[in-house]
């Protein structure tokens, strides 16, 4: 364990379980417990509190925090605590109780070396806060279904000699080692101690509009930020002298807590709910936000999110490229292989490491909530086109594997790793009558009221009459599909336009929900769309990605090679040694590092994919890259 996770445990946490459970901070339904357990409770935090208070000065706090300049954050203040992806609260902190805790647990930790600490640190420390401010609120524990008591690796645990003082919370930020999948900077989170050897992953922690809480500063920020809900007129009664009115109304700052190997997504509570997203920031300076068009599935249409010129560049890119594994060409289905389905009849190309692709990337894992680009989590920009009568039949962007034969562990709800969230990007504008939308076929077209839908059977009979399908084939799927998309929630394209919608409950499971299928174009102009598929952990092909483990060695026993994705190279990195500037060269899969590959160290053998980018970086700087091309072995010298 790192030196300050161990300063973090030891200085820290007992500093917060005295002062959490003070008489000052106790909430009020700790006194179910009765007057013998409270007593008992708080002569131990008056004790811990004395004992944890000798000698420190916050001034250095208030310094960073600017109390002085710019008054308490906090004041009059209380936090509403949201499990991720819900819309309703499972608990609320007592007005300014809670960042009590925080602040004087922080004042400790910060005096000790504010540089020092991360935002792996603030989710530790936040959350050991919440745990025990939150002791008995059980409506925070796990998601229905996330885990059964007898998985769950806090099921059993006692704690002070108490079995239900564990607090459920706890549960929820670390669901155990079978519902945690592990993302790239697993290694980086730091431990929430509770109590003895007893440790736990933390949460994360995001604003309503995503944005991650990293540091306490951050968290004060955003605080100021709260404006004062509307008060009420002060009325003092009638013949009273005392014309006081009642205190300044309470202000809340909402949370979401992300459990440790998930990944945020948005509580939308109504259809036509907005999100406004000022920290995203795009080159035309034109706010970003999210619109809600559906609950269920949760699809949203994204605002001022590219502009026309992104949109024609990335087809244009699309349409010169030539390689075989990128170019335009039918589209293929499935999570093995090229394979033709009769019911997608689009084409597509895909777009990895393109200019406005890579701006483009990145800029949907800052929708979507994610701090930090992770080449990994993303697939390429598939380029699609659609001609006149072709089309793609509903379907889950989430990638089943029925009965684990994959050597990938598609299981998103355990340890697996999936397709998570899809941003669509519109590049052709398609009228009314033109065809050419998604359309969601468990959902309903948005804000219109259930006595106006239309029932699939009266569309198909409409569509009939108005000629408008006559170059597709009566009774045939691509028919079927345009009554879907008059009768069902449909995305009408228009360029410059994009969509987000999630393939996966908070809890990993997939949604079914999101069905969705590309429906025919009926106009003689095509539609141009590309969509980047976001995973919640590190997909197959790349370091860390989730496997099957039986799979694996059943393949392996059969003296199979590494066939879980075909497609998979082998790859020779060397370094001559009679180039200068690579004398000290490291080899970075993507932005990676891999290995050493200076003068003097051993060639670098990898197994790698079609696709894939190597780059050979000095002193952080990219000097040479490789893209693995189809060869099955491929030697590369610098």
């Amino acid at each position: 364990m790192s030196e300050k996770a161990m300063v973090l445990k030891v200085a820290v946490v007992p500093y917060l379980l005295g002062l959490l459970l003070s008489p000052w901070i106790v909430p009020e339904h700790l006194h179910d417990l009765g007057d013998a357990s409270v007593e008992a409770v708080t002569a131990t935090a008056s004790r811990d509190l004395s004992e944890s208070s000798a000698g420190v000065n916050d001034a250095s706090l208030d310094k960073m925090l600017r109390i002085d300049e710019l008054g308490d954050p906090f004041a009059n203040f209380r936090f509403v605590l949201h499990r991720n992806g819900e819309v309703d609260p499972c608990a609320t902190s007592a007005t300014e109780g809670l960042y009590s805790g925080i602040k004087k647990s922080a004042m400790e930790k910060y005096n000790y070396d504010p540089s020092s600490y991360d935002k792996y640190d603030f989710d530790a420390l936040l959350t050991e806060a919440m745990a025990f401010h939150f002791l008995l609120i059980d409506e925070c524990g796990p998601y229905e279904g996330a885990a059964k008591a007898s998985e769950n690796k806090w099921s059993r645990q006692v704690m002070n000699g108490r079995k239900d003082a564990l607090p459920t919370f706890v549960a929820f930020c670390d669901t155990g080692p079978k519902h945690t999948p592990i993302l790239p900077d697993h290694d980086k989170l730091v431990n929430v101690n509770l109590g003895g050897n007893d440790v736990s992953y933390p949460c994360a922690y995001h604003t309503r509009e995503g944005v991650r809480i990293t540091s306490l500063g951050q968290l004060a920020d955003l605080a100021r930020q709260v404006p004062p809900p509307d008060a009420e007129s002060c009325n003092p009664q009638e013949g009273s002298s005392d014309a006081t009115c009642a205190a300044a109304p309470v202000r809340e700052l909402h949370l979401y807590a992300v459990p440790a190997g998930r990944v945020f997504m948005f509580a939308p509570s109504y259809v036509g709910e907005v999100f406004e997203l000022p920290h995203v920031k795009v080159a035309s300076g034109r706010p970003v936000s999210l619109e809600v068009l559906s609950l269920s599935p949760r699809v949203f249409d994204v605002k001022n999110f590219y502009s026309r010129d992104e949109s024609a560049e990335i087809v244009k890119k699309a349409l010169a490229e030539t390689s075989e594994s990128h170019k335009i060409k039918r589209s293929s289905t499935g999570a093995s292989g090229y394979n033709i389905n009769s019911r997608r009849t689009s084409e597509n190309g895909f777009d990895t490491h393109g200019r406005v692709a890579m701006i483009v990337k990145r800029r949907c894992f800052n929708v979507l909530g994610l701090d930090e680009y992770v080449e990994s989590m993303a697939d390429g920009l598939q380029v699609l086109r659609y001609n006149k009568t072709t089309a793609y039949v509903p379907h889950l962007d989430w990638i089943d594997d029925p009965g684990r034969r994959q050597e990938h562990n598609f299981d998103s709800e355990g340890v697996g790793s999936n397709r998570f969230a899809t941003i669509l990007l519109y590049m052709s504008d398609l009228g009314e009558k033109d065809g050419g939308e998604t359309v969601f076929t468990e959902g309903w077209p948005s804000g219109m009221p259930e006595e106006e839908r239309i029932p699939y059977e009266k569309a198909l009979i409409e569509l009939r009459g108005s000629g408008d399908a006559k170059d597709l084939a009566k009774g045939s799927w691509e028919e079927e599909m345009v009554a879907k998309c008059r009768s069902r929630l449909a995305i009408r394209p228009h360029s410059s336009r994009a969509v987000l919608f999630y393939s996966q409950l908070p809890n990993g499971k997939p949604d079914k929900a999101s069905l969705h299928g590309g429906c025919p174009v009926l106009g003689d102009d095509p539609k141009w769309a590309a969509n980047l598929w976001v995973w919640n952990a590190p997909r197959g092909g790349y370091p860390g990605s989730p496997v099957n483990e039986d799979v694996v060695k059943k393949n392996r026993a059969k003296g199979a090679k590494e066939e879980d994705y075909p497609g998979k190279k082998h790859a020779m990195f060397t370094n001559r040694g009679d180039d200068s500037r690579f004398k000290n060269a490291k080899l970075h899969f993507q932005d990676t590092f891999w290995g050493d590959l200076g003068f003097g160290d051993p060639p670098l053998a990898v197994n790698t994919y079609e696709g894939h980018v190597w780059n050979v970086m000095v002193d952080g700087k990219t000097l040479q890259s490789f893209v693995i091309d189809k060869r099955p072995d491929q030697a590369y010298f610098i």
